[in-house]
Parts: C-alpha cells; structure tokens; sequence
C-alpha cells in the first residue's frame, strides 16, 4: 500500500530540487561578490584615511633632523623648508612669567582699603577689599575676570598670601600691582623677562621672544630654550641635515599603505596569484619561491573592479612634471603592488631631495592624483556619490530578490504537495476498494 504523504513529498522535492540549487548558487555568488566589495571598500577607506594624513600642507617624505653639539640647553625640530647649515646659538637668558605676593598680615582682608592692578594692555583693575568675603574669594574674581593673571592662595609663616602670576611669560605680559593699606605688604617674587639668545655665539646677532619658543630665527626650524647660559660659555651649536632613515621611512609608510589596498584588489581580481612555497630549492629561478594557484578572484570578471585596478596602476606609473616613480626609486611590480629601491631612493635623497617632495606633494603631483582618482570610491562630497556602495547595493538587491522567490518557491511547493496529497490519497482510496473487492472472490 503506498503512502500519500510519502509520495507526495517525493514528488514536490523532484520538482523543487533544481530550483534550490539554482537559487543556492545564486545567492552564494551575490553573497561572496558583496563581501569581496565590503572588503574592497573598507581597504578604500583604510587608504583614504592614510592618505589624508599624508597629503597636507605642511608634509614632507623629506625629513629634516637637528643635531645639537650638548644636551639640556635647546630642543629643536627642522620642518620641510629647513636649510642644511651649521648654526651656533648663546642662551643669555629664559623667558619667566612675572609672580607677585600680597600678604595681608593674617587671614582676613582689611576692612577698608583696596588695591589696583594694571594690566599689560594699560586697563586698571580696581579691588576694593571690603566687595570680598576673604582672600579666596578675592583670588576666584580676579580668575574670573580672565585678564591674563592667575590668582592663587598660598600659607607662609602662617599668613595667607595672594600669588598673582602671568599666564604668559615675557616682559610684554607683565602687570603692575598697587597697594594703599599699610598692613598690606607687596612683593615681587619674579619678574617679567624675555628670552635672550645670540645667534653666531655670543656677542652675535641678539635676538629677544616673550617665551622660550623661536619659530623664526632660522628658517624651516623652531627650538626652544631650556637652560641659561652663563657669560663665557661656548655656544650651542645646532646642525640641520636631511634624516635620511625619516624620510625613506615616510616613502615607505606610503608605499605600504598602497600595497594594502593593492593586495585586496588583486585577491578578487586576479585570474591568478600566487602563494609562497616553502618547499622549493631552485633559487635561480624567480617564480621558484612561490606556488602558482589557478583560482580566478570572485570579481575577475567585474569590469569595474578591474577598471579600478588598472586606473590606480596608471597613475603609479604616470608621467608627472617632476618625472615618473621610477626615477626616484619606486617601481611598480607586474601585478601592480609597489615596492622601493633603496640604493636609488638614498642617491635621489641626497642629491634632489626636493625632487621626491615635487613629484608627490605638487598641485598636479601623484599624492593629488591619487585623492582624484578614489574619489569616486570613497564618498566624499566632491563625488557626490560612493561607487562602491552603489555596487553593494545593487548586488545586497539581487540577494533579496532570491529570497523572495525562495519564499514564492515555498508557497508553489506547498500548494503542489497538497494537490499531490490528494491525488495519492484518492489513489490509496481506490487500490485499497479494489483489494476490498478482489478478496470476496478468493472463497
């Protein structure tokens, strides 16, 4: 006797089977094309970032150092437009802040009484003592005016004391103080001085600043002054040279940079890669290191993905005003990846540094061109778009729609199975009158 439900089932899976598979391979490609484009874009993003931070205004690949002859009197730092040059500076003396005490013999205010400060803009600032609780609250006002003067409360000898201090050092922040009350003592604990060097040793050229700080003194660099000199001394001398170990590093964070976005290309666009091998002793042949796998990439055949590939190997390999990578000593691989001659780097360092900073950093240079170029692919607001999300997009759509027949598929084989369930049933019906009928006749 056969079994209605059985049989159905049988039936509906013969008819659904080649639609499942045709709808699990469907959703398996789109599923692995849109993670291949989620990685694309992320490693788009990843580059964009660091891109960003390379290609500003004040950047360089060309590193400059200072070398300074004797520790603890100047820190130095050479910017991009630093010259080579030997420099010898005399530290006169620092800049300080001015710091002055009120004392008013105990721990209360006068009664009456009130004293003034001039402030280095010219402004008076008139205190009378009897507007105040106490000390602390005459120090919170004065903070609150925000006039360039620090207000703090200080125990001496079992005295308070009003600090007053400079928020800036140098003689142009100075202030003066004024006190009418002959309980109340005034003092200066420091006064308002500029820092004093001599450039070319001292007796040279002098040179004043109302911090430590010199930002313009010598050209490209900025050094601070950490420690007066005294009269006789041997000056400091500073020496400016490119850093070569700096600036191949900085090439070389690009180029790193690039690979990785590179790499994550040719992994879904390359009919085929290779891996490393291990196991291979011919060290004269240069394909001998590494396996060759013939898997094409899930994008392989993606015109879009390959557009964009060839698009990023055409400007590495561009012609630019200051001449082409490879004429500093960056060449592009057969698969499009980058990677640095070290010996040609280090001569063009050396002999045209300017060069490397022209080609890269100039208005029509690679940095600018590269933004230009990934520009479409990473959203920004002059594109007006993001490519790559329109692909995820689309390819996230064609996913949904399986699902949807999937869904419609389920229902058709629902309806089928019952139609078929009838019919089984009504046939088992039938056989078992039959067999009914047949056995009145065996007696």
């Amino acid at each position: 006797m056969i079994d209605p439900a059985q049989m159905a089932m049988q039936m509906v899976m013969i008819q659904r089977q080649p639609f499942d598979i045709q709808y699990a391979n469907q959703q398996k490609m789109y599923e692995t094309q849109l993670n291949a484009w989620k990685e694309i874009d992320s490693a788009f993003s990843t580059f964009k970032t660091a891109l960003d931070g390379i290609n500003t205004p004040d950047n360089s690949f060309v590193k400059n150092s200072v070398t300074i002859n004797e520790e603890g009197y100047i820190n130095a730092t050479a910017g991009r437009y630093a010259r080579e040059g030997s420099y010898d500076i005399f530290v006169e003396q620092l800049a300080k802040a001015q710091q002055d005490a009120i004392g008013f013999g105990g721990e209360e205010l006068p009664a009456d009484g009130s004293m003034s400060i001039t402030l280095s803009s010219g402004e008076v600032v008139e205190l009378n003592y009897a507007d105040f609780d106490d000390i602390h609250h005459l120090a919170d006002h004065i903070n609150e005016l925000d006039a360039g003067i620090n207000a703090s409360v200080v125990r001496s000898d079992g005295e308070l004391n009003l600090l007053l201090s400079s928020d800036e050092t140098g003689i142009e922040n100075g202030f003066t103080v004024t006190v009418d009350e002959q309980q109340v003592t005034h003092k200066q604990l420091s006064e308002a001085l500029d820092a004093v060097i001599h450039v070319g040793g001292e007796g040279g050229l002098v040179v004043s600043n109302s911090n430590n700080t010199f930002d313009d003194v010598i050209y490209g660099v900025s050094f601070e002054v950490t420690k007066a000199q005294e009269s006789g001394d041997a000056p400091i001398t500073m020496v400016v040279g490119t850093d070569q170990e700096a600036s191949k590093e900085a090439v070389e964070d690009f180029v790193d940079a690039y690979n990785d976005l590179m790499k994550v290309l040719l992994k879904h666009t390359q009919t085929e890669y290779k891996i490393e091998n291990d196991d291979s002793d011919d060290d004269d042949d240069e394909d001998s290191d590494y396996e060759k796998v013939t898997e094409a990439g899930v994008l392989a055949s993606d015109s879009t993905a390959r557009s964009i590939k060839n698009t990023l190997n055409n400007t590495m390999r561009g012609l630019y005003d200051e001449g082409t990578l490879f004429s500093i000593g960056i060449e592009a691989n057969r698969d499009g990846t980058l990677k640095i001659d070290s010996d040609r780097l280090e001569k063009t360092l050396a002999e045209e540094p300017e060069k490397i900073d022209a080609l890269f950093f100039g208005e029509q240079g690679v940095l600018n061109n590269l933004e230009k170029v990934i520009d479409p692919y990473t959203g920004s607001s002059n594109s007006g778009t993001n490519l790559l999300k329109t692909r995820q997009d689309t390819l996230q759509g064609n996913i949904d729609r399986v699902d949807e027949k999937k869904e419609r598929l389920d229902y058709r084989m629902e309806k089928t199975y019952d139609r078929y369930l009838r019919e089984y049933t009504a046939m088992q019906q039938v056989m078992s009158q039959m067999q009914s009928t047949g056995s009145m006749f065996m007696y």
